[in-house]
């Protein structure tokens, strides 16, 4: 039995187009590698952030004010389930912690954001977090990959717990003792 060979024939303007498919870019080997969910115990990264009418908030941990810090978005569904205990925690802690909502919807569905804003009508200040370079200005520093988010900071600017995800819920079981362990300058768990 004889086997005979067949020729594949690349056309030449694909040989063209595989030296950029298979050499690194310049770009791929400048990216950073994002970091992982801040701990307890890590200084908090401060940010500004431009609110659904324009104006800035400035976050600037460890300026005496402990805050609760909650990343999320108007297109999560658990984020939507967690907001009312957000702003229920505000209404009983806002004088002692600060809390900034921080959404990663980007500018995009600012008007989602203040539709949401309409019919919740927050005690706290919501952020749009925006894209600068490849990061974003909030959420990338404090490492957070999934929504919802929240990161509890004392008055030392120090993280003093994050939880992310299904770990929310865990915060929101335990929120006023966290709370009333930063006026006393405890961390979580003591």
């Amino acid at each position: 039995m004889r086997f005979t060979r067949r020729r594949f024939r690349v056309p030449v303007f694909l040989l063209f187009l595989l030296p950029p498919v298979l050499a690194p870019t310049r770009a791929m080997g400048d990216q950073q590698k994002l970091r992982p969910l801040l701990h307890a115990g890590e200084k908090a990264p401060g940010f500004s952030l431009k609110d659904i009418d324009g104006d800035t908030i400035a976050f600037r941990p460890g300026h005496g004010k402990p805050a609760l810090v909650v990343f999320w978005s108007v297109f999560c569904p658990m984020c939507r389930e967690m907001m009312p205990g957000i702003e229920r925690f505000a209404a009983r802690h806002g004088k002692t912690v600060r809390v900034i909502a921080v959404n990663l919807d980007g500018k995009r569905f600012t008007n989602a954001v203040r539709a949401w804003s309409k019919e919740a009508h927050p005690r706290f200040r919501v952020g749009l977090d925006e894209l600068r370079g490849d990061y974003f200005v909030a959420s990338d520093p404090y490492g957070v990959e999934k929504t919802p988010t929240v990161v509890l900071i004392d008055g030392n600017g120090l993280v003093r717990g994050a939880w992310a995800a299904e770990g929310v819920r865990e915060f929101g079981k335990n929120a006023d003792a966290l709370a009333g362990g930063l006026r006393k300058g405890k961390h979580p768990g003591q």
